[in-house]
C-alpha cells in the first residue's frame, strides 16, 4: 500500500511537471498582424557607389560588392556574380554556378528615383520562377541607386502568420512572404524553407514555458537576430519581438491577433 501511494505521488508530480512544460494549445491557428499596435521601422539597407564605380550593398546582416561592367567575378563555391546596367534606372545582377545562370536580381528605380523595386528570379529545370520582390522607399541620397532605403513591403509580407506546435517542434509560416520553418525545440538550427526563403537563413527555437518561445535567426552561420514569441493569458494575442544580438534595447515588435 505504501509503495502504491509513493508511485501515485511520483506519477502526479511528473504529470504536473510535463503539463507545465507542454505548450498551450492556444498557439495553434492563423494570426493577423495589428500594425497599429506594432513597433517596427522596417528593414533598412544602404547602397553606395565608389568613385571608381564599385557598388556596395549592406543591410546590416550581410554585404557584398560588385561592378556593373558585364564581367563575371568569382564569389566562392564555383559561383560567379556579374552586373549589367541597362540604363540609369535599371540593372541586373546575374549569378551563375559552374557557368550556368541560376539567379537574376533585377533592380529598377521609379521615374523620380524615390522607389526601388528589386525582383529575384531563379532559373531551374522548370524554367524561370520569381522568388521574391522588395519595394523600398528612399530615405537619403539622390544619385543613381546610391542612398539609404527602407523596405516597405516587409509589413505586407508578414501580415498573416500560421502556427502549429507540440512538445517537440514548431511550425511557423508567413504565407504572403512564401516562407515557413519547421524547427525542433532543442535549439538546433533549421533552414528557412519556401519559394521566397532567403539563402543561408536558419532559425532555432526553445520552448521556455507554456506561453513563451525564444528564437535565434542566423545568416550563413552568423547570428543576426534574437527574439521571442509570447502568448497572452487569454490566448488571443501573440507578441513577436526581435533585436540584434548584444543590442536588446533596439527591439522591434509585431503584435498578432488570432483570426
Amino acid at each position: 500500500m505504501r509503495n502504491t501511494w509513493f508511485i501515485w505521488v511520483v506519477f502526479c508530480a511528473l504529470g504536473a511537471t510535463l503539463g507545465c512544460r507542454a505548450p498551450c494549445p492556444d498557439w495553434n491557428g492563423t494570426w493577423k498582424l495589428n500594425a497599429s499596435e506594432s513597433s517596427f521601422q522596417g528593414p533598412i539597407f544602404t547602397i553606395s557607389i565608389s568613385a571608381d564605380g564599385e557598388y556596395r550593398y549592406d543591410d546590416g546582416r550581410s554585404s557584398f560588392t560588385f561592378r556593373c561592367d558585364g564581367k563575371d567575378r568569382p564569389i566562392g563555391n564555383n559561383r560567379t556574380r556579374g552586373c549589367v546596367k541597362g540604363s540609369a534606372t535599371v540593372l541586373d545582377l546575374i549569378r551563375k554556378e559552374n557557368g550556368v545562370k541560376t539567379n537574376v536580381y533585377h533592380w529598377e528605380l521609379s521615374a523620380g528615383g524615390k522607389v526601388l523595386t528589386a525582383t529575384a528570379t531563379a532559373f531551374g529545370l522548370s524554367g524561370a520562377v520569381i522568388t521574391s520582390q522588395i519595394v523600398a522607399s528612399r530615405i537619403s541620397g539622390s544619385n543613381d541607386f546610391a542612398g539609404k532605403w527602407k523596405d516597405t513591403s516587409y509589413l505586407q509580407q508578414h501580415a498573416d502568420m500560421t502556427l502549429r506546435l507540440d512538445n517537440q517542434a514548431l511550425h511557423i509560416g508567413y504565407p504572403s512572404a512564401g516562407q515557413y520553418i519547421d524547427v525542433p525545440f532543442d535549439g538546433v538550427d533549421a533552414a528557412v524553407q519556401g519559394p521566397h526563403a532567403p539563402e543561408g537563413m536558419t532559425y532555432a527555437a526553445q520552448l521556455i514555458g507554456r506561453r513563451e518561445i525564444h528564437t535565434l535567426t542566423k545568416r550563413n552561420g552568423t547570428a543576426v537576430t534574437q527574439g521571442s514569441l509570447v502568448l497572452s493569458d487569454d490566448g488571443r494575442v501573440i507578441t513577436e519581438s526581435w533585436w540584434n544580438p548584444g543590442q536588446p534595447n533596439g527591439k522591434g515588435t509585431f503584435v498578432y491577433e488570432k483570426k
